[in-house]
């Protein structure tokens, strides 16, 4: 059996031009597919909604609905009347 002689440089020149478009395009593709992996682990955790932090948000509805309370006055809707469906 008779086999061609590979020209090495050559060889190692495609390859390298290969691999400078395929890293980029491997790395956007397994960034992509883990990401909702990783959110995923890190929501079953519960890290980051300490209480402290939902203390804070407890605050800030509570000033909101007050704001809104003094918007509107004692005897205005904050909201329009709802529409009736017709049949």
């Amino acid at each position: 059996m008779e086999t061609l002689p590979i020209n090495l440089t050559e060889t190692v020149c495609t390859v390298m031009a290969l691999l400078l478009a395929l890293i980029p395009v491997i790395g956007l593709v397994v960034r992509f597919a883990a990401k909702p992996v990783v959110d995923a682990l890190l929501a079953t955790r519960g890290e980051g909604t300490g209480p402290a932090a939902l203390d804070a948000l407890k605050m800030r509805i509570e000033a909101l609905e007050h704001e809104v309370k003094e918007l509107s006055g004692q005897d205005q809707r904050s909201l329009p009347a709802p529409v009736p469906l017709r049949r």
